[in-house]
C-alpha cells in the first residue's frame, strides 16, 4: 500500500491503516521518516483498538525511539497487547524485563515463542548460548535458533550456520552450514552473503567454485560489508580493474576499515591509477596508522627512509615491528647495523632474529652472512 493511499484510510478512522502508517513513518518506508508523527499515529490506532500498534509503541517507550523513555509506560501498552493474545508484545515484555528480571525475561520468550514468535525463539537461543538469565546450554540454544530458522528468520538462520560451521552447540556439519548461509544470504543477508562467498572460494564444506565466490562477494560489498569490499577490491586489483578496486576499497575505508585505507595508499604508490602520488598515499597510510595498523607503519618507515629521515622511520618501524610485523622487524636490525638507528649490535640480531623466525627471508640471509664472518 503506498504511503498517500494508507494516509487517506487511517484519516478516515481505519484502524488498521493507522498502525500501517505510523510503521511508515517510523521506518522512512515510502516517505520521510517522522518518528513523531509515527507516535501520534500509533496513539490513534490504539485509541481504535489496534492490538499491534500498543506492542510497537511499547517497545518505542523501552528504547526510547521518538519518545522519552518510559518503562512504566511501556509496561502499560505492552500489557494491553499482552491480554489481547499478541505474541510479538509478549516478546516485547520480554526485553523489557530482560535487565531486571531475567527470570520473568525468560517466561515471556517461552510463552511467545509458544504463541509462534520466531523473535522470541530467537531471544531465547541467544539466552542459551551466552547463559543470559539462565545456565549456559549451546545445545540448547542451538535448538532455539533451529525453531526461529525453521520459520525463515534470516538471523538465526546466519547465527545457526555458524553453529554448524564451528560444531558450536551443534555437531559440526560444514556442508549444512553453506546451505544455511545459502539460504540467509538468497534472502539478502550480507553477512551470509560474504560468509558463503568464502566458503566457495576456499572449497571449505563445498566444492571450490571461484565464479559464485564472486557473486556473493559482490552481492555482499554492494550492501556495504566492509570484509566483502576488501575481497572485491582484492579480486578487481588482480584483474588489473584498478579503478573498480579503489571504489570498493573506498567503501570500505569511509567505515573506517584500515586495510581498506592502506590498500588505498598502495594504489597512489604506483601508477596504478594514473601517475604514481606519494602524498596521496601518505594521507591513506597516516589514517591506517593512527588507527594501530602495523603495516601502515612500516610503509611510512619506508618513505620516511627514502627521504632520508631515519629518526622517523625508525620510531615507525619500531612502532610496528613491536606488534611483531617482520618486515618491520628486519628493517630496524638493518637500520641497527648500518647505524642509521642507535642501538646495540645484539638488538639488532634480535630483531633480524624474530623477523627470520617470522618467516621473512631476507632477515635468514643476513643473518647467514653475519655467522659466515664470525
Amino acid at each position: 500500500m503506498e504511503f498517500q493511499e494508507a494516509a487517506a484510510k487511517a484519516d478516515s478512522g481505519d484502524a488498521e491503516a493507522m498502525a500501517e502508517v505510523a510503521r511508515m513513518l517510523r521506518e522512512g518506508d515510502g516517505t520521510k521518516k517522522d518518528l513523531p508523527r509515527a507516535v501520534s499515529y500509533y496513539r490513534k490506532a490504539i485509541e481504535s483498538g489496534n492490538v499491534k500498534a500498543a506492542s510497537s509503541l511499547g517497545y518505542m517507550y523501552i528504547v526510547g525511539e521518538g519518545v522519552k523513555s518510559n518503562l512504566a509506560e511501556a509496561e502499560k501498552l505492552l500489557s494491553m497487547a499482552v491480554e489481547a493474545g499478541d505474541s510479538g508484545a509478549m516478546c516485547n515484555m520480554g526485553f523489557l524485563y530482560s535487565g531486571k528480571d531475567p527470570a520473568r525475561s525468560l517466561e515471556c520468550f517461552e510463552k511467545a515463542a509458544s504463541m509462534g514468535s520466531a523473535q522470541a525463539m530467537k531471544n531465547l537461543g541467544a539466552m542459551y548460548s551466552a547463559g543470559q538469565g539462565v545456565s549456559a546450554d549451546k545445545k540448547k540454544g542451538a535448538e532455539w535458533y533451529s525453531k526461529a530458522a525453521e520459520l525463515g528468520d534470516a538471523d538465526s538462520i546466519c547465527v545457526l550456520a555458524s553453529m554448524y560451521r564451528n560444531g558450536d552447540g551443534i555437531s559440526q556439519d560444514k556442508a549444512k552450514a553453506a546451505e544455511l548461509y545459502r539460504k540467509a544470504a538468497e534472502m539478502g543477508e550480507s553477512d551470509a552473503q560474504y560468509d558463503l562467498a568464502f566458503m566457495l572460494d576456499s572449497g571449505e564444506g563445498v566444492p571450490v567454485d571461484h565464479e559464485e565466490a564472486e557473486k556473493f562477494f559482490r552481492l555482499a560489498a554492494d550492501q556495504g560489508d566492509s570484509d566483502a569490499c576488501l575481497c572485491m577490491g582484492g579480486i578487481l586489483f588482480e584483474r588489473g580493474q584498478y579503478k573498480d578496486a579503489e571504489e570498493y576499497f573506498l567503501t570500505a575505508a569511509l567505515k573506517d576499515d584500515v586495510k581498506a585505507e592502506y590498500n588505498i595508499g598502495l594504489l597512489y604508490m604506483g601508477d596504478y591509477l594514473g601517475e604514481p602520488d606519494q602524498a596521496k598515499a601518505v594521507e591513506w597510510f597516516s589514517s591506517a596508522a593512527d588507527k594501530g595498523f602495523a603495516l601502515a607503519h612500516t610503509m611510512l618507515g619506508t618513505i620516511a627512509l627514502d627521504e632520508g629521515k631515519p629518526k622517523e622511520a625508525e620510531k615507525r618501524f619500531r612502532t610496528s615491528a613491536e606488534q611483531g610485523e617482520p618486515t618491520a622487524m628486519y628493517n630496524l636490525g638493518a637500520m641497527g647495523l648500518s647505524n642509521q638507528a642507535r642501538m646495540e649490535f645484539q638488538e639488532a640480531v634480535e630483531w633480524l632474529t624474530k623477523a627470520a623466525s617470522a618467516g621473512y627471508e631476507p632477515a635468514y640471509e643476513v643473518l647467514m652472512r653475519l655467522n659466515s664472518q664470525q
